[in-house]
């Protein structure tokens, strides 16, 4: 599903499948395990610190479901406090049982987690440190 051509944070958008009516609000104080959240344990409902986000029009159109693709920048999550922890970035810490946010007690579900980034070119906003996560989320997101 990923492309080969390079991805640009400046000028290409990230995006996300959800709702018609809106993007998920993720909660900052929740378990932030970057394999926990990528693996999709305990499913839906589940609280997450992040909100995962593609490079690809197509996977956004997958986790969309029928919903809405949303739209946001690195500059804006950046601009609005959001921290972006980009693909290369996740590939990077997934190795072995994983490191920082990505240690996990299996290395075959690190394994795991990292398929999954490389094929949804997943990046993730890390809502971690925003005290307003609603308000940030809609002025961050735009319908496409």
């Amino acid at each position: 599903m990923p492309s080969n051509k390079k991805w640009n944070p400046g000028k290409q958008p990230l995006l996300r499948g959800d709702s018609k009516s809106g993007v998920s609000v993720p909660s900052p104080s929740a378990d932030d395990s970057i394999v926990r959240h990528i693996l999709y344990l305990e499913g839906p409902g589940r609280e997450t610190p992040y909100l995962s986000t593609s490079e690809e029009f197509e996977a956004a159109k997958v986790f969309a479901q029928g919903g809405a693709i949303w739209a946001t920048s690195v500059r804006k999550a950046n601009d609005s406090g959001v921290r972006h922890i980009s693909k290369s970035e996740l590939l990077s810490c997934m190795k072995g049982n994983g490191k920082g946010k990505a240690k996990w007690n299996s290395a075959f579900e690190v394994m795991q987690a990292r398929r999954y980034v490389e094929q949804w070119s997943e990046h993730l906003l890390d809502f971690r440190t925003i005290a307003e996560p609603a308000a940030v989320v809609a002025l961050i997101f735009e319908k496409t």
